[in-house]
């Protein structure tokens, strides 16, 4: 299975930016906030949100591609 350009583009965007911009980022993030507030150690949650937020990593990553390209076509 080939993907053309456009759709590589894509998924290259979505996975760096959306899933491991944002995701993965946002999941260690979460959980520094939630060692540093003393609900729970860092390793705790760690697993359930290394999987939570990279699948909406998945969604940010294409409502920002959707968002670049709507800009695109306006000039």
């Amino acid at each position: 299975m080939s993907l053309s350009a456009g759709k590589y583009d894509m998924l290259r965007f979505v996975l760096l930016v959306g899933v491991l911009g944002w995701g993965v980022s946002t999941a260690v993030i979460v959980q520094l906030i939630q060692m540093i507030m003393g609900d729970m150690s860092f390793f705790d949650g760690l697993i359930s949100s290394l999987i939570i937020f990279p699948i909406a990593g998945i969604l940010f990553g294409y409502s920002m591609w959707r968002a670049k390209l709507a800009k695109s076509f306006e000039g």
